[in-house]
């Protein structure tokens, strides 16, 4: 039986095979006409998540279940045929005939997949507590990935495949399984890539005319998948650009009614400037002030929801708002997720791409110890760039999706797939610094520009002068915070002012300490000194965010490994 944080949302099921196989599941009882968890002739057939691109499928491939869609694609299209699919997606089919398994991931990986192969075992699951459960009771040993944990504590999130079992590896985003005769491969069916013929010729005005077209199609899709099945709508919204962009474009493709999202810290410009937004189109919006910094106290219940693989304070209040939710009314939470890193870009200038201008680490301080392990891993993609959307998007950012996924099915317009190759064929040269997408909204969407851009605390429609004043001041000033910061002064300005609230709790401070000097129990023997003490030292000189590293790392090995003292 697979146990979850939240079995009361679930629906739970079993297949049994022959050959000796068994699959379970833990589903969410949500959208199920787009799942499929079924012996379907002599195929088994698993589907979670959602396909934002059914209808289309069945009108293609003229039928009408899930089920019966893999199959038939499979037989015209090979064991590739879920490259077709759109949504956040995981799913499996067993072929009788050839023994087969076929296991795979969405393009973009926000929908996981975790494997592992060891000992003559096979298994696959779509969180890692169902794999360390399943060895406790087969009595198969884990050893302790020293990497994964230096990659935490450098990146704040896991780039690679990695996870802190050596033998539990991540699915990448794009790739898929194919176990055979005892023998597994992975293989890769999809790869975003820098295209730049596509749009070789098209002026600036074109290219709006293209993003537009393609962002407003990404937003129908997963937006009409609330109507197919009657929900309510209901949305993140901040003081940025992106979650605006996914709500107003649903705005004005249809007229409805969304229930807004926000959480910072109390009276900050995300705070206003998403009210403001929610009074123009006559939304209900909640918000939840971080004063409290109650998000902080969750590490291990986060962690776990995280698979460790991503900063467990990074969604900071985001968990405890979505807890707070009836989602058995609410249909797809819409976010805006990595939007900046892809109309805009991490780089202000084409030549920064070359010369790995942004590095995407949260911490410097131990780059020293992963970075010659993962060169190899960097340089598998065709630039500095591409590795970022992988890594710091959507292994890091989006990997907060994962929270959300336990109350109902995310998307984001920003992550769908033929919008991401869009993108990436724009020159990086109109990418950097936000330059088309500030031209995208004030030319197609100039009352969405009306509103202030957190970033810089002003309007896209400044004077170019004067908005590029306020992009440095705005730069200037978090560099300081981040300086004031590591003096040990305080600063209170920010959306999540870790700092700031760690100096002004005594309790915080108290537990956090606690947490630190007793989790090191939790790191297997295996563990070098050279790791507890690089932790040691990052935690007791380093800033919020790297101490919180620290305790991710510590909660992390509890997780897939439990108390070994």
């Amino acid at each position: 039986m697979l146990k979850d944080k939240y079995p009361e949302n679930d629906i739970s099921g079993s297949i049994n095979y022959p050959e000796g196989y068994t699959v379970l599941r833990n589903t969410l009882d949500k959208f199920m006409d787009d799942k499929a968890f079924c012996r379907y002739g002599d195929h088994v057939c698993i589907l979670d998540g959602m396909l934002l691109n059914k209808k289309a499928l069945y009108t293609k491939y003229k039928t009408d279940t899930v089920p019966s869609l893999m199959k038939i694609m499979y037989e015209k299209l090979g064991e590739t045929f879920f490259s077709e699919f759109r949504g956040a997606f995981t799913g499996a089919m067993y072929i009788a005939e050839k023994n087969r398994w076929i296991v795979f991931t969405n393009q973009t990986g926000e929908a996981p997949l975790f494997y592992i192969c060891t000992g003559g075992v096979f298994a696959f699951a779509s969180q890692v507590r169902y794999l360390t459960d399943m060895c406790k009771e087969l009595n198969i040993e884990l050893s302790f990935d020293e990497c994964c944990a230096y990659q935490m504590l450098t990146y704040g999130f896991v780039p690679a495949d990695n996870t802190y079992a050596r033998e539990i590896k991540r699915l990448d985003a794009g790739c898929y399984l194919v176990i055979e005769n005892n023998i597994i491969q992975k293989k890769q069916y999809h790869r975003f890539k820098r295209d730049t013929i596509k749009l070789s010729g098209c002026s600036e005005n074109e290219i709006v005319e293209l993003i537009d077209s393609a962002f407003r199609a990404a937003v129908k899709r997963e937006w009409d998948k609330d109507d197919e099945y009657g929900y309510r709508h209901i949305a993140d919204m901040s003081g940025g650009l992106d979650s605006r962009m996914n709500v107003w474009v649903a705005h004005k493709l249809k007229s409805r009614h969304i229930q807004l999202l926000t959480f910072c810290k109390g009276g900050y410009l995300d705070e206003k400037i998403a009210k403001d937004i929610a009074r123009y189109w006559k939304d209900e919006i909640i918000v939840k002030q971080l004063d409290d910094a109650s998000f902080m106290y969750d590490i291990d219940d986060i962690t776990e929801h995280l698979s460790g693989l991503s900063l467990y304070c990074g969604i900071t209040g985001g968990k405890s708002l979505v807890e707070m939710i009836n989602w058995k009314r609410f249909g797809v939470h819409h976010t805006g997720m990595i939007g900046d890193a892809v109309l805009g870009s991490f780089y202000k200038s084409a030549a920064d791409v070359a010369k790995r201008g942004f590095s995407g680490m949260y911490s410097e301080k131990l780059k020293d110890r992963i970075l010659p392990q993962l060169e190899d891993f960097i340089s598998g993609f065709e630039d500095h760039e591409i590795f970022l959307l992988y890594s710091r998007a959507l292994h890091g950012a989006a990997n907060t999706h994962l929270i959300r996924r336990s109350f109902s099915e995310t998307a984001s317009p920003f992550m769908d797939v033929d919008f991401l190759e869009l993108c990436f064929s724009i020159p990086i040269e109109l990418r950097a610094d936000h330059y088309i997408y500030k031209k995208w909204i004030m030319s197609k969407y100039p009352n969405a520009a009306r509103f202030k851009w957190e970033a810089i605390n002003g309007k896209i429609t400044e004077n170019p002068a004067l908005l590029k004043t306020k992009e440095l001041a705005s730069r200037t000033d978090r560099k300081l915070t981040k300086i004031i910061t590591q003096g040990k002064i305080q600063n209170n300005n920010g959306m999540n002012p870790l700092d700031y609230w760690l100096s002004r709790s005594r309790k915080l401070r108290s537990f956090m300490d606690s947490y630190e000097s007793q989790g090191y129990k939790y790191l297997p023997a295996s563990a070098s000194d050279k790791l507890v003490n690089d932790m040691h030292r990052l935690y007791q000189n380093g800033n919020a965010f790297e101490k919180s590293m620290v305790v991710t790392v510590l909660s992390a090995a509890r997780l897939y490994f439990g108390d070994n003292k």
